[in-house]
């Protein structure tokens, strides 16, 4: 193990929650990633990027309902026509894209993509984005679509998985935040796909990474954090910063993170705390791949992988 993975997985490794691989990637995704790092390299901090190009046609056995949300947003339900009918969880999914796009194309290319290969009725919800609508905003509106599952149609909160890629494993862990502190029902499972955790960038990784990670290594994360905060006091809350949550009583979480990450620090140490409280938990890092990775290109083996263990997580 080179010196800076020794680093990022010196307190970890050998935990019976983590898998950390070790091999190098698959032929597929060694051939695939340099053209989608190629594609995304102006993404990070490009607003108004949809990623446009992405097939958000609804597939064949799965239909598809457009639900009105505010702010002109939208809820989307996608239902698969052969799920298992005494199957009664249901999926919430909060995209990724900088907390600066996503909506429409990414958000449902990916909602698809979990349909697909988990089989559940899934919910995926638009938000407003930064800076135009700072914090707590966009989060509001995560939380608005929750309230409509829950309380508009009546899904048990304990059947829900929640699951979210990059920003949009900042909001789904910052919803439940906001849950508990209102003393309500939280979700049955969490899903975090390199999921953003720490706005402050004092994660391990937001350090010894920089220079490695081909999508971020460049990103000032001070500057992200005074695009989606007007108070920088405000970066340690947890509901900002899901890291610096207490866990206690949070639902089962499984992590999925790439090694070269920036953000895979924020996935270690959620795991380690929810762990020590007793909270099942798994952590899958993968070495040499690219952030969200499973999300973008869902065709790779690793990719497989990733939803494989989603569903035997969860028994699906």
């Amino acid at each position: 193990m080179s010196d800076v993975l020794h680093e990022l997985f010196k307190d970890y490794e050998g935990s019976g929650w983590l898998t950390h691989i070790k091999s190098a990637p698959s032929p597929e995704a060694q051939k695939r990633m340099p053209e989608l790092i190629e594609e995304l390299k102006d993404y990070p901090m490009a607003p108004g990027n949809e990623l446009s190009f992405l097939d958000d046609s609804t597939p064949a056995g799965v239909t598809r309902e457009d639900i009105d949300a505010p702010n002109g947003l939208h809820l989307y339900h996608y239902e698969p026509q052969d799920k298992n009918p005494a199957e009664k969880r249901v999926i919430y999914y909060v995209h990724g894209g900088g907390f600066m796009r996503g909506n429409e194309w990414y958000c449902r290319f990916n909602a698809i993509n979990q349909v697909k290969n988990l089989g559940l009725p899934l919910y995926a919800c638009e938000y407003r984005y930064t800076p135009e609508n700072k914090y707590p905003k966009g989060l509001d509106d995560v939380e608005w679509g929750w309230n409509y599952l829950v309380n508009d149609l009546g899904i048990d909160s304990k059947k829900i998985i929640t699951t979210g890629d990059s920003a949009g494993g900042t909001y789904e862990m910052a919803l439940i935040v906001r849950l508990k502190r209102q003393g309500r029902e939280l979700p049955g499972g969490c899903v975090c796909i390199s999921a953003f955790l720490d706005f402050s960038a004092e994660s391990p990784s937001y350090t010894i990474n920089n220079g490695v990670d081909p999508l971020f290594s460049s990103i000032d994360f001070h500057e992200t954090a005074s695009l989606y905060l007007d108070d920088l006091s405000l970066l340690h809350d947890p509901e900002v910063s899901p890291k610096y949550a207490d866990f206690t009583g949070f639902p089962e979480t499984i992590f999925f993170a790439d090694d070269t990450e920036v953000f895979v620090s924020d996935s270690l140490i959620g795991a380690d705390k929810l762990h020590k409280l007793g909270i099942r938990t798994q952590a899958y890092i993968t070495r040499g791949l690219t952030h969200v990775y499973a999300c973008e290109m869902p065709e790779l083996p690793e990719s497989q992988i990733v939803y494989k263990r989603i569903r035997e997580f969860f028994g699906l």
